[in-house]
């Protein structure tokens, strides 16, 4: 399904399920609630529609907000039909004062609708004999049974739909990333606590302003931080590709080629970014090899290929220190392993991330078809056959094929039993667990 109808598809899935909500709600007999709450929670779920802080699409993160808070905790105060009201109606209203596309409010609103009716719905469902007392025990359960309704229909809805702006696979195993998770159970968390506040004790409410403010500006710190310290890094490895003008620009090729093979051997959304950045990232070391040995033109001699050797541990070591790319350490690290074990540090070919696999055949396509000091370009038709000539031995045999496949621009295979077994491999081998490499 191309993106177009994806998009479509799912735009018209939000339209179709806040249609049935709304019939839903039309069909209650609910009296109206106090309208002071209603409009309330209105204003106050649109505020932090405001509020948003973007995400990264490096990083796959998705836009901070803690309107969820508010559509969760009207789900708790008010019937579910009214509390849909809420949530669309936040939604709606700070969506529309971005100035974001009609298409767009239209499909966030929807989502919003239906989510928290569902959830608004499971949580009075789940409270027993009616029971609607926010300090008893049984709030426990009806809060869990309300996130199970509430967020697969968020999850599902923002998932394919950014993915199909992305032109991106479709991929359910993104659903489950602890971090989202963890987002929503944080501010279902809040929604209680709003809930309780409002509840019993609505004039202490001025006094979570500056708890919220705190938080937001502590993620927004963060996040910024974090855009700061790639914005950084990124400008490191064009300051080494630079040095060598045979090579300007050479880990944004690797980069690019690893992470578009990563995509279509349909890798998880988070190996996929995780490959983008340790190949961006793969030649970092190289800052410690002299330009006499980076511009020579003949063969390196034992000292200088020691030299030579030793970047991958050395971009591993500079980037150790930092959490944010902690993770990408085995695939910078292992980039020149092969899987006969004749790499830079003889890993064996079991214990090879599949990072460093994708690594290492962008970065040797873009060597062999680009000009060095020693030699002219290949061909991209030789370079692609002096690969075929190394699968096995200096390739990974699968995802070898799965790259000449995509350079030529036939079908490429999903990842096979072999692949699979390997993405295990890298979560519980040793070398992906090791500081310093073997020697």
């Amino acid at each position: 399904m191309n993106r177009t109808a994806r998009i479509v598809l799912a735009i018209a899935l939000s339209i179709a399920a806040a249609a049935v909500a709304i019939s839903a709600l039309l069909a209650q007999s609910t009296d109206p609630p106090n309208l002071g709450l209603w409009l309330g929670l209105l204003l106050s779920g649109a505020a932090m529609e405001l509020a948003t802080i973007p995400g990264d699409a490096d990083e796959a993160e998705h836009p901070f907000s803690l309107a969820s808070s508010f559509h969760l905790a009207a789900a708790i105060l008010l019937p579910p039909g009214w509390a849909a009201i809420v949530a669309g109606g936040s939604t709606a209203l700070g969506e529309t004062i971005r100035r974001r596309s009609p298409i767009r409010v239209l499909f966030n609103t929807g989502v919003a609708f239906t989510a928290t009716l569902a959830g608004g719905a499971a949580y009075h469902g789940a409270l027993p004999n009616g029971d609607e007392r926010l300090f008893g025990w049984t709030m426990y359960p009806a809060v869990i049974v309300m996130l199970l309704a509430y967020v697969p229909i968020m999850i599902i809805a923002v998932e394919s739909i950014s993915t199909a702006v992305a032109e991106e696979r479709w991929d359910p195993r993104s659903w489950l990333r602890p971090p989202e998770l963890l987002t929503y159970l944080m501010e279902a968390c809040l929604a209680v606590v709003l809930a309780v506040l409002i509840s019993s004790a609505p004039e202490v409410l001025a006094f979570t302003v500056l708890i919220l403010a705190a938080v937001f500006l502590s993620i927004k710190h963060h996040r910024a931080l974090k855009s700061e310290t790639r914005r950084t890094l990124h400008a490191l490895a064009s300051a080494v590709d630079a040095r060598d003008p045979y090579t300007a620009a050479h880990s944004e090729r690797v980069s690019a080629m690893a992470s578009r093979l990563a995509q279509r051997i349909q890798l998880p959304t988070r190996q996929v970014m995780s490959t983008r950045w340790a190949g961006r990232l793969h030649d970092l070391g190289k800052v410690v090899v002299d330009n006499s040995v980076l511009h020579k033109d003949g063969p390196l001699d034992e000292r200088e290929w020691d030299l030579m050797r030793s970047h991958p541990e050395v971009a591993a070591e500079l980037l150790a220190h930092l959490s944010l790319t902690r993770h990408l350490l085995p695939g910078i690290r292992y980039h020149h392993e092969r899987p006969d074990g004749r790499g830079y540090y003889n890993l064996p070919g079991d214990e090879l991330p599949i990072e460093a696999s994708l690594i290492a055949l962008a970065d040797s396509f873009d060597a062999m078809t680009t000009d060095r000091p020693y030699r002219k370009a290949l061909s991209t038709e030789e370079a692609l056959r002096r690969i075929e000539a190394g699968l096995g031995t200096q390739f990974h045999p699968e995802i070898g094929k799965a790259f000449i496949a995509m350079v030529r621009g036939d079908e490429v295979q999903p990842l096979g039993l072999e692949g699979r077994r390997q993405v295990q491999a890298q979560r519980t081998a040793k070398a992906a667990r090791q500081g310093p490499a073997q020697r």
